[in-house]
């Protein structure tokens, strides 16, 4: 269904009806329209909900070659991982509350407080949780569940709150040469842990190899106890509860039917499915987004009583705020690339990628080159994406030569870096660029890190004379770290040279695997295939033994750039996904419908 259906028909009408609707929803405010548009959440989430609790109960992303439930949700929907398990989460808690579910499907409660309720709600007091979340704030109410058993579990991704532990930010300011070694840093930890790492697992792998070495100084032993509890808000004044809310509208049949025989639905059905209602709410987010945006704007008076943008998103959209700040960056991005917002809106372009590209795109420069990483973006992976847009990031912080190469040729961002533009050898590096590196930690690894650091900056200190700053430290700690991780003992055996051609990584497209890597004959050896370099590929062990050699992979050509993968590869159909090497999409072959050219040629 298109966008532009789905906004006539109003999630419910059909016909001249939701034409009508949709011409009186312009006439209105944004205030009523952005009501009309979170009323759509609901039932769509619940239909959500239920694909992704089958596709949990079933691991139907292994049938899909996918070793883990984040690459899936990364590389196909656009999703976190904790999206898809929150959804399969509250699916199985409303089996047994339906009156939540009857409230969620008919907006009489938002999804951020739904998926609060279902936490710890039983059958007895469903009533008495129901009652208390339209009395009280979002806000209030996620206190009061993450103070019972149970209750503390965090929001996922973008749509993402708090942990459970207290975050803490860190900034840094340092120079380009810093950031890059610091992505270096974040590399070798990916290595030692054998897996993707986010930014906050990375800083406590670097953490924990420097303190292995480096004695804390007692000066900053203080700064790891415990933190305080966190301080119960009171409430706030108009803060209490949503007050009225748009009814919800029924779901088009073929959207509401994306639910229906969820049992008989194999793995390739399911991720269809999925995709599809993850496509159908980025609709909604991409009509959402100019509203927040005019909304939040200083000149705008409301209607009602003000809201701040936090509370907004959570009382009345049901989103997190942190995902309403995203949906506007997004909007601003729009202006200076309408071909991100177009890609957004009809699902070329998942809320994953997008927001990877948004520091790349809302960057002051002149000039054509974002279309063109919009385009790149639509055919390869979340994992060659992020890769690019951060080489992209280094080189604009440094080279700004090499950047706009790389504007001009996206799809060359990802090879090395030519020794004479190595900004931690580069005697053309602006030393006047600073760069800044934006850290949200758990609070135990943020102590940590931050003692460390001061250790590292005392010593310094003394040892120079001077003052030190905070990006000197950082870049002494990540070389305590990276050096620790790069000697080697002379005498041990030299690693196999095609796992360090290939990254020590598993090459499958979309695969976070670091970990046991298989070394792969593409040609087996018992059909004739040679030991050459060319001939062999590095695959995790569940690629190479649970999907390679099950059928459900096809791995052919020569190593490591004229590689194709096919994945979910399937007798009745063609395989879910094609890939060349360097994760870039290979577009599907359209299929010769009976009596077309085949016919013709064989009469």
């Amino acid at each position: 269904m298109s966008s532009e259906r789905l906004a006539c028909a109003g999630w419910g009408a059909r016909g001249g009806e939701g034409c009508a609707r949709g011409a009186a929803a312009a006439r209105e405010g944004p205030e009523e329209r952005l009501a009309e548009l979170a009323a759509a959440f609901g039932p769509l989430r619940r239909v959500q909900a239920a694909i992704a609790a089958r596709l949990v109960a079933t691991r139907g992303w292994k049938r899909l070659c996918f070793a883990r439930l984040g690459d899936y949700a990364r590389e196909r929907p656009g999703v976190s991982q904790r999206q898809v398990q929150e959804l399969a989460r509250v699916d199985r808690a409303l089996a047994g509350l339906p009156a939540l579910e009857r409230a969620l499907v008919a907006n009489a409660l938002p999804w951020s407080k739904v998926r609060l309720v279902a936490r710890v709600a039983t059958a007895e007091d469903e009533a008495a949780w129901i009652a208390r979340a339209r009395a009280v704030s979002a806000r209030r109410l996620e206190q009061e569940v993450r103070a019972l058993p149970g209750g503390a579990g965090g929001e996922y991704g973008a749509d993402g709150g708090d942990e459970a532990e207290p975050v803490r930010r860190v900034a840094l300011r340092c120079t380009p040469a810093v950031r890059e070694r610091w992505a270096l840093a974040r590399e070798m930890a990916e290595r030692v842990a054998g897996r993707r790492l986010r930014e906050a697992d990375a800083v406590d792998v670097v953490a924990a190899e420097v303190a292995s070495a480096v004695p804390i100084d007692p000066a900053f032993a203080g700064w790891l106890e415990e933190p305080a509890p966190a301080r119960r808000l009171p409430a706030e004044p108009g803060e209490a509860g949503d007050g009225a809310r748009a009814p919800a509208r029924a779901l088009p049949a073929e959207i509401a039917g994306l639910a229906a025989g969820l049992e008989e639905a194999d793995a390739f059905e399911l991720d269809r499915r999925l995709c599809l209602a993850v496509r159908l709410e980025q609709t909604l987010d991409a009509a959402i987004a100019p509203l927040l945006r005019q909304v939040t704007a200083p000149e705008y008076e409301w209607r009602r009583s003000y809201c701040t943008l936090a509370r907004y998103a959570r009382e009345q959209l049901g989103m997190s705020a942190s995902k309403a700040r995203a949906l506007r960056r997004l909007e601003r991005a729009a202006d200076v690339c309408p071909e991100l917002a177009r890609a957004y809106r009809s699902g070329r372009l998942s809320w994953i990628k997008a927001q990877s590209l948004l520091p790349l795109l809302l960057l002051d420069l002149e000039g054509a080159w974002r279309p063109a990483w919009v385009a790149w973006a639509e055919r390869v992976t979340v994992r060659r994406l992020e890769a690019d847009v951060e080489r992209a990031l280094l080189l604009r912080a440094g080279h700004r030569q090499g950047f706009l190469r790389c504007q001009l040729h996206p799809e060359r961002a990802q090879d090395p870096i030519p020794p004479d533009e190595r900004q931690m050898c580069a005697p053309d590096v602006d030393p006047d660029a600073t760069a800044e590196i934006d850290l949200r930690l758990p609070w135990s690894t943020a102590v940590l890190f931050l003692a460390l650091r001061e250790t590292v900056r005392a010593r310094l200190q003394r040892k120079l004379a001077r003052p030190v700053s905070d990006g000197e430290a950082f870049d002494t700690l990540l070389d305590c770290a990276v050096v620790a991780w790069t000697l080697r003992d002379p005498s041990a055996p030299r690693p196999d040279p095609v796992l360090e051609r290939d990254g020590w990584r598993c090459l499958v497209p979309g695969c976070s695997s670091r970990a046991s890597l298989h070394d792969h004959h593409i040609r087996f050896r018992s059909a004739g295939g040679s030991h050459a370099p060319e001939n062999r590929a590095s695959l995790c062990a569940f690629h190479h033994q649970r999907c390679l050699h099950a059928g459900i992979l096809r791995v052919t050509g020569h190593a490591p750039d004229a590689l194709v993968f096919e994945l979910g590869v399937r007798a009745d159909g063609p395989p879910l996904a094609r890939y060349r090497s360097g994760d870039i999409a290979i577009p599907a072959v359209p299929t010769t419908p009976k009596g077309g050219k085949e016919a013709q040629m064989a009469a």
